[in-house]
């Protein structure tokens, strides 16, 4: 009878454990790097923003921080975006939002020279904009959750992105 309680016990552990994880209405999960916050947060149910602010006090006040509104849907570990703005399954927003070069000590990454690519022979490795700069945009899109982390990837013909949120 003893060990019938304890296995029913933590039986029950488990799957309020793992019911916490599957709910992500009211949680937010972040992504930081230099001088910036890129932010997936969860409204309720099926409303979530991605959030990405700029900490440099020296830049334009509509690129500080930047807001992207999205319905959305879990199947299993898969998330379905759609931005609000979108129309049925008919969207063509670029991988990422165009920030325009800002004259900012702060931030150096986001100023005219830090997107210059050098010329080099062989590889070519990102600019500062490229790795601490670029704010995706979200169109129609699926991310994934793996281990209690959210990872976002978005691609083209030229260009990939992408960020994982713990």
């Amino acid at each position: 009878m003893k060990t019938t309680s304890i296995l029913l016990g933590f039986t029950l552990l488990i799957l309020i454990s793992c019911n916490s994880t599957k709910e992500l209405g009211g949680k937010s999960f972040k992504y930081k790097s230099k001088k910036r916050t890129l932010e997936l947060i969860f409204d309720n149910d099926s409303i979530c923003r991605l959030r990405n602010t700029f900490y440099c006090n020296d830049i334009d006040i509509n690129v500080k921080e930047l807001t992207i509104i999205s319905r959305y849907k879990r199947i299993k570990d898969t998330l379905y975006l759609r931005n609000i703005n979108c129309k049925q399954d008919s969207c063509k927003y670029g991988l990422f939002i165009p920030i325009p070069p800002q004259d900012c000590k702060q931030c150096s990454f986001l100023n005219e020279k830090s997107r210059a690519h050098p010329i080099t022979f062989g590889p070519n490795y990102s600019t500062d904009y490229q790795k601490y700069g670029l704010v995706p945009n979200i169109d129609i899109d699926t991310l994934h959750v793996i281990k209690n982390k959210i990872l976002l990837y978005k691609h083209d013909a030229k260009t990939s992105i992408g960020f994982i949120f713990k």
